[in-house]
Formats: structure tokens, C-alpha cells, sequence
């Protein structure tokens, strides 16, 4: 037992105060746990209102947006009698209908309108015509250089061939390394003509033998020491 002042305490009486203490914080517990429970979703429907109030304001009223959709129609539909083409024009509209008028009321018949369209005349198609092929002169026209007065008694032969393009051609190659060619034109009967490219003229055949190895250097081809006569 348990003294309080002058009255003594019963250990019961102490179990049973200190079971009421408990009872009391433990209600006060719930009572503050309700309360926290209350806020956070009265915070919460506060938020929820407010979010609902933002996208309402956004999207717009319901009958704004149905009356910009109807401004949006008739204005489209304006624009397309706008831009609609003019109907063509009815042949003889106007006889058609001084005959209707003249005719009787139960004679009338309903006649179908013919509608008549005038074509576009296409235009003419012109095609140009075909362009002139350009004339290259043929090459039995190429310039050959005639042979000196004074041929001498031998030469050197660097080539020879029937078409005269190729004769003007080996003239100008030797003609490139700095000598100085000649084209003999040769008619052998039935072997055709032949243009005979030719350079220097010497009196013995050691010096145009002489010459052909210089020649030969220079063109790097064979070349060939000929008579002259």
C-alpha cells in the first residue's frame, strides 16, 4: 500500500489511475493521428480543386468553344461559295422560255437544259528542227609540207601511209622534236598513193645513217635511210 498525504493508497487504486493515464494518451494519440489524417486530405481536394479550376480556365468554357467551332463553319462555307465558279451559260435560255410562256398552262412539258461549253483552242505545237551536224573537213584535206628544192641523194624515212591524216600526224610529231619533215607523195598504181614523211637531205649514205641514229634518239622509233631518186 501506498501512502498519499494521510489517506493510504491501495496498489489497485494506483494500477487502475496509471491504466486511465495510458487510456487518456493513448486517446489523444488517435485523437491527433485523426486530425493529421483530416488536414492531409483536406490539403489534398484543396489541391485537386485547384488544378480542375487551371485546366477548366485553359480549355475554355463549353459554349465558347462551341461557338468558335460555328464561326469556324460559316466562315468556311462563305469562303467556298466565294471561290465556286460561275455556272456557264444556258444556250438559248430566253426562247426557250417566251415559248413556255406563250404555251398553255396544261401543254407545258419540262424540257431539259442543255448547257453549252466552249472549248479552248489548243495551241499549235511547234518543233524546232533538228540541228545541222557540224562538217569536219575529212582528213585527205590535211596540209602536207612539200619537199625542199635540194633533196639530196639520200634522206631519212620516218614513216609512210596511205590516209593523209596519218602522213599529217607523224610530220607533226617530228615536226615536235625539232626537225624539220617533208611529205613525198608516191602514186605506186595499183597499191594506191602513198605520203612518205621524210627528213634532211645528204649527198652520201654515211651521213644520213649518221643522222637516222640522231633521228631515231629523238622520236624513239625506227626511222630508215632512202634514196631520194
Amino acid at each position: 500500500m501506498a501512502a498519499t498525504g494521510s489517506r493510504l493508497v491501495h496498489p489497485r487504486e494506483v494500477q487502475r489511475l496509471r491504466e486511465k493515464i495510458e487510456d487518456s494518451v493513448d486517446g489523444r494519440r488517435a485523437i491527433a493521428l485523426a486530425v493529421c489524417a483530416l488536414l492531409l486530405l483536406g490539403t489534398v481536394f484543396s489541391l485537386g480543386v485547384m488544378i480542375g479550376r487551371k485546366a477548366a480556365s485553359v480549355q475554355g468554357p463549353p459554349d465558347l468553344v462551341d461557338d468558335l467551332a460555328a464561326l469556324d463553319a460559316r466562315a468556311f462555307h462563305a469562303d467556298v461559295r466565294t471561290k465556286a465558279p460561275a455556272p456557264a451559260p444556258e444556250a438559248a435560255a430566253t426562247p426557250a422560255a417566251g415559248a413556255a410562256a406563250d404555251r398553255p398552262q396544261g401543254a407545258q412539258k419540262s424540257e431539259p437544259v442543255r448547257t453549252v461549253v466552249a472549248s479552248t483552242p489548243r495551241a499549235a505545237t511547234v518543233v524546232p528542227p533538228p540541228p545541222r551536224a557540224l562538217q569536219i573537213p575529212p582528213a585527205a584535206m590535211a596540209a602536207l609540207t612539200p619537199p625542199p628544192r635540194d633533196v639530196g641523194e639520200y634522206t631519212v624515212q620516218v614513216g609512210a601511209s596511205r590516209e593523209r591524216g596519218e602522213a599529217a600526224r607523224l610530220e607533226g610529231k617530228a615536226r615536235g622534236a625539232g626537225l624539220k619533215p617533208y611529205v613525198v607523195e608516191a602514186n605506186l598504181g595499183p597499191k594506191g598513193t602513198w605520203y612518205r614523211v621524210r627528213v634532211g637531205a645528204f649527198q652520201d649514205k654515211d651521213s644520213a645513217n649518221r643522222f637516222r641514229k640522231d633521228v631515231e634518239r629523238e622520236l624513239r622509233t625506227a626511222a630508215v635511210v632512202m634514196p631520194t631518186h
